[in-house]
């Protein structure tokens, strides 16, 4: 089975250089090492004078404008350019932490053809706060599993999270679903798993395809990524349910609580109870998104070219092809009577 790599960047750090270093020395080799990158210019800025481009001759690198970004249209346009029997999709701050990631990964797709998609074990680098390391522990665990349509729950409530993060997906099952969402604001992997559970196919949680992830949020960040994932809830009910994920985020916050205090990390639980203000905050505003101004938007989200599409595509949506675009209820009722019959002034004076 031929395999590409596929990795959505926007303005990415050393961390990115290492990541493609590491995947282009996996034990299974790649046909194409595509990089979707927003805004050329960060790029270049990273690259400039390195001989990064030079060691890595497969690499494909398209740049797209800012205004071109969307989560799930981003990644159709790297699969697009795939031609391999699968593809992985990898965040541009994950680095796999061993030579065979990729082809564990793959592997999980030969050995059952009923798996759309193999994603791996997320974990943080050492020196990150206990918060984070129990955070992934959550939904990233010691164990391997196959996901099915009994599982669909999950992603319902939120406990199943992040395969974007490292992910492989049978291409022909992929192109059979129609991909991701074109104009989503988040989570476009989950819709689409959703969508592969749904179908009657499996998913496979590969834990010990191990990959680190190296992405450090703000208290800002939290809040903002909150707002994002309660928006992607609001717009796909019949895939999430808001009050479940709330329940489950209020959950995990206990959990992670009672786990610093019993573990003796005191200076870490006001740190978890600023964080878990802000995302709470982020997801409360969710559920008054679409009365909010462009600038309120603006502030709470991560992704303020969203809206800028969200606005055109709702605009077109409210054209009505019978009434016309704009046309009064006057108007309407004026052009569904027969026209008024028009005299000559000679017979009008008769």
């Amino acid at each position: 089975m031929t395999a590409d790599l596929i990795i959505p960047a926007y303005k990415p750090d050393k961390t990115f250089l290492e990541a493609v270093d590491a995947m282009a020395s996996q034990t299974l080799s790649f046909e194409k090492i595509i990089v979707v990158n927003t805004e050329q210019k960060y790029f270049d800025r990273l690259v400039y004078s390195a001989k990064f481009l030079d060691e890595h001759k497969s690499l494909d690198v398209r740049h797209i404008s800012k205004r071109e970004f969307d989560c799930g249209k981003t990644c159709n346009f790297g699969v697009k350019i795939s031609q391999a029997d699968c593809f992985i999709i990898m965040s541009q701050n994950v680095v796999p932490e061993s030579g065979d990631v990729a082809a564990r990964l793959v592997a999980a797709l030969e050995n059952d053809p009923k798996c759309a998609v193999a994603f791996a074990r997320q974990t943080v680098p050492d020196k990150a706060s206990e918060i984070d390391k129990y955070a992934k522990r959550y939904f990233f665990s010691e164990d391997s599993a196959m996901l099915t349509a009994k599982d669909l729950d999950s992603i319902k409530n939120g406990t199943l999270r992040g395969l974007n993060g490292c992910a492989a997906y049978r291409r022909d099952v992929f192109d059979a679903l129609g991909g991701f969402p074109n104009h989503i604001i988040c989570d476009e992997d989950m819709v689409y798993a959703y969508k592969a559970l749904d179908a009657g196919y499996k998913i496979a949680y590969v834990a010990d395809a191990v990959v680190t992830d190296h992405a450090l949020l703000t208290d800002k960040e939290h809040m903002r990524k909150a707002f994002d994932y309660g928006v992607c809830v609001l717009k796909n009910p019949e895939i999430f349910d808001y009050n479940a994920v709330k329940e489950n985020g209020k959950k995990m916050n206990k959990l992670l609580l009672s786990h610093l205090k019993r573990k003796s990390f005191s200076g870490e639980a006001f740190k978890l109870r600023r964080i878990y203000k802000a995302g709470k905050t982020g997801f409360k505003k969710a559920l008054k998104y679409a009365k909010m101004s462009p600038a309120d938007l603006n502030r709470f989200t991560s992704n303020p070219e969203f809206w800028r599409m969200d606005e055109i595509l709702r605009d077109r949506k409210s054209v009505n092809g019978h009434s016309g675009y704009g046309r009064s209820e006057a108007e309407v009722e004026m052009l569904s009577k027969p026209p008024v019959r028009a005299f000559k002034r000679e017979e009008e004076d008769k």
